[in-house]
């Protein structure tokens, strides 16, 4: 194993994210290509799944220790390329939890088919991630908010010393 200094989720929390990701995004049996991308069932080493030749790294190609943030492109029934990320914030001391709706380039001329369906989409996949996110939320999951909960509540602390 390498000398990761920050360390990433246990086995046990980023199964209970995917199942909630997995809840909500897929309607259908989970494609293929995303089914490919999970960890295994139960204990698992989360470092050898995230370093895998299929998982999308920041910055590419860099040792584990210089890891900002690993993708997974998990999709959801309508949209294949929706991913469930791990991210280190500036400064963070824990990897969080985030959905990437991946859509934001897609674009067609107003007043077309392409362009009505295309927002219908943008619009599910943004109120998928919102759902999602509002679910590990509730669970205590490592999300931004609650991160920036913690970090406000430490200084809250720091402050009364």
């Amino acid at each position: 194993m390498t000398d990761h200094q920050t360390p990433f989720p246990t086995a046990k929390t980023i199964h209970m994210a995917l199942d909630i990701y997995l809840r909500h995004a897929w309607e259908t049996p989970i494609s293929p290509a995303a089914e490919a991308q999970l960890p295994p069932a139960g204990d698992f080493d989360v470092l050898t799944w995230i370093m895998g030749e299929l998982i999308e790294r920041d910055p590419p190609g860099e040792p584990s220790e210089k890891l900002r943030s690993a993708a997974f492109r998990l999709g959801n029934t309508f949209y294949p390329n929706m991913k469930f990320r791990m991210s280190l914030p500036p400064g963070g001391v824990e990897y969080l939890f985030s959905v990437d709706s991946h859509d934001a380039v897609l674009q067609a001329p107003e007043g077309t088919a392409d362009h009505a369906m295309l927002e219908e989409l943008k619009a599910h996949n943004k109120q998928l991630g919102e759902t999602i996110q509002r679910e590990w939320d509730e669970a205590g999951l490592p999300t931004e908010k609650n991160y920036l909960k913690r970090m406000i509540e430490a200084k809250r602390r720091e402050l009364q010393d």
